[in-house]
């Protein structure tokens, strides 16, 4: 965390002088937020040596924060607490895991955020250990995963048909939670236009560099394709593009079309990700989300995208979440997945379909 200190101190020290200047509120604004999530998983059909196997697990996560307001400085610090009912680097003999499939320690208190943050205008910039300020998809970024840098962004919000233009920015470093000398730079754009009294859509694009991918966890190298000595063999620089439709009303209906490719590469290196859902729990007793994906085994760096199916790349999959909610704060989840390794290097797993199911409580602050 000492390394954080100087970044989150030059955010302040730029921000003071447009307290000054009068820009945004002088109000200060104290928040507690966050939120938690009880699971129960069951995998089925994983192929194995001796046989296809089955994998059964709770899992207990609490991630509060909190954050302060001071006009246009926002300070935040917040924690996750994990518990399971097994340390997922291990395996059921007690033996070091070859893959960890998880994006967290299944055991373990720490620190998770810990930032500094600037608005003046239509400017901002953020430094520390922040949540991703760019509008991935799971097929690229697993949210769970806070970058660790810094960001800047131009946003531009007006009324007519045109409702929001925004250049965004990022540098990070060390982002996984397991050990992680990798460094990211991007840039992403997205343009909202309203296309109907109460619809959006946006349309975005990114480019994302990952470098130093050497110093990842060799745990966490995963599907991406490895030389000899176990390193990723090839370079990964994505472009990203994505559709967004939103639309409110009776039926809340959201569509999410993302579209990528490694630019480092000819072939083996294209992801599509689509996600339906219809309803919204904010606003109504039940959701239900489709997500269909497939991506090939080096579209991406595997380490960094979403830990919810079973293998990170060079999969297809289908994936139902049925939402309903219990509260204002709360809901549970019914949620079911399919998932086949097209890309495996044991011609006979590329057609055996993978099964995860969950049962979820989720809780926000």
């Amino acid at each position: 965390m000492k390394r954080v200190l100087p970044l989150v101190a030059l955010i302040v020290a730029v921000a003071h002088p447009l307290v000054a200047q009068g820009y945004g509120q002088q109000n200060k604004s104290f928040r507690f937020a966050g939120d938690s999530v009880m699971r129960y998983e069951w995998t089925r059909e994983i192929p194995a040596p001796d046989g296809k196997v089955n994998e059964d697990r709770y899992f207990i996560q609490a991630r509060p924060r909190i954050e302060l307001d001071l006009g246009p400085i926002e300070l935040g610090v917040g924690g996750y607490f994990n518990y399971s009912q097994d340390d997922n680097t291990l395996q059921p003999t007690g033996e070091p895991r070859l893959i960890i499939r998880d994006n967290f320690y299944s055991r373990k208190a720490a620190f998770d955020l810990y930032y500094g943050k600037v608005k003046a205008g239509p400017v901002e910039a953020v430094g520390g250990r922040f949540l991703m300020p760019f509008a991935l998809t799971e097929m690229i970024w697993d949210q769970d995963l806070r970058p660790f840098g810094g960001a800047a962004a131009l946003v531009l919000e007006q009324g007519g048909s045109l409702t929001r233009f925004a250049v965004r920015g990022i540098y990070a470093l060390e982002s996984h939670w397991f050990e992680d000398e990798s460094k990211l730079f991007g840039g992403f754009a997205e343009l909202a236009i309203e296309t109907g009294q109460q619809s959006q859509l946006v349309l975005a694009g990114g480019y994302l560099d990952f470098r130093d991918l050497e110093g990842l966890d060799p745990r966490i190298r995963r599907q991406n394709t490895r030389d000899l000595a176990g390193f990723l063999r090839y370079d990964y620089r994505v472009v990203d593009l994505q559709a967004r439709l939103v639309a409110a009303g009776q039926v809340p209906f959201a569509l999410v079309v993302d579209y990528c490719w490694n630019t480092a590469l000819s072939e083996g290196n294209k992801g599509l990700w689509a996600e339906v859902t219809m309803g919204q729990l904010a606003s109504s007793r039940a959701r239900l989300e489709y997500t269909y994906a497939k991506i090939d085994r080096d579209a991406t760096v595997a380490a960094f995208n979403a830990d919810d199916f079973y293998w990170g790349t060079g999969y297809q999959a289908h994936r139902v979440d049925l939402g309903g909610a219990t509260s204002r704060s709360s809901s549970i989840h019914a949620i079911a997945s399919w998932q086949r390794f097209k890309d495996s290097p044991i011609p006979e797993e590329q057609n055996e379909w993978v099964q995860r199911y969950r049962l979820e409580w989720r809780y926000v602050y």
